[in-house]
């Protein structure tokens, strides 16, 4: 099987997807748009929203970005940018973060990535720029806004900052995460995480209060993850999920 299938086998996974938002709704996604990359054989570029209680698509993306299939020893993964905003079909905005869609989509995307791919999300956007300055003041990428949503969804490999371009076709700045290609890989990578985690929460806060506020809400989300994943259970959960 060629790699384009399967990205498009991805994409239609993804555009048949359904989110949960905290109010109780349910949105039904929708691919708004899906194209091929040329010359990149495998790559295809999308751009996903979500449909009202009346099957219409909102105004604007929930998510745009590139779906690779992969090849030659590169498992499919995900490039982005996710819009915390949403402008609905009857013209209401819509809050995509505070009412979950934001992680909830990137739960999704990791049921769609196998173990050894990679999610990638923007962050020099509107919207995203929080996590811009965490990473800026030394937070931990899996405790930062972006990196803490791509952990809890499975995506616990390694973390890359793809804060400075190396080739010049690599776009905006970014946050990769990266799921462990086996489960001793993802043990190791578990283990360094949470001692960076452990560390992270005895720092002082910076004396700036914008900054202490940022750090200090970074910390609480490092608390969070150390202790859902801190624990044997976690370990089991995670080998469970890596053997998928």
């Amino acid at each position: 099987m060629t790699s384009e299938p399967i990205a498009k086998q991805v994409a239609e996974r993804l555009g048949s997807g359904h989110l949960s938002a905290k109010d109780g709704r349910t949105f039904a996604l929708v691919l708004s748009d899906l194209r091929e990359v040329r010359p990149r054989a495998g790559w295809l570029q999308f751009a996903l929203t979500v449909c009202d209680e009346n099957g219409q698509p909102a105004r604007t993306p929930l998510m745009t970005g590139l779906i690779s299939g992969g090849g030659r020893g590169v498992m499919p993964w995900f490039e982005g940018r996710i819009y915390p905003w949403l402008e609905l079909a009857n013209g209401q905005r819509f809050d995509a973060r505070k009412e979950g869609l934001e992680a909830d989509l990137v739960n999704l995307i990791s049921s769609l990535v196998p173990p050894g791919g990679h999610l990638m999300l923007e962050y020099e956007s509107p919207g995203q720029s929080e996590t811009h300055r965490e990473l800026l003041l030394r937070v931990p990428p899996a405790a930062t806004h972006l990196g803490a949503l791509m952990f809890a969804a499975g995506f616990r490999g390694h973390f890359k900052d793809w804060y400075i371009s190396e080739g010049g076709h690599e776009g905006p700045r970014k946050l990769q995460a990266n799921k462990s290609p086996n489960t001793a890989a993802a043990g190791e990578a578990l283990r360094f995480h949470l001692d960076e985690l452990k560390q992270f929460i005895k720092r002082k806060l910076p004396q700036n209060s914008e900054d202490g506020a940022l750090v200090a809400r970074a910390q609480e989300r490092a608390r969070s993850l150390l202790k859902e994943f801190g624990g044997h259970g976690a370990k089991v959960r995670l080998s469970v999920r890596e053997r998928r």
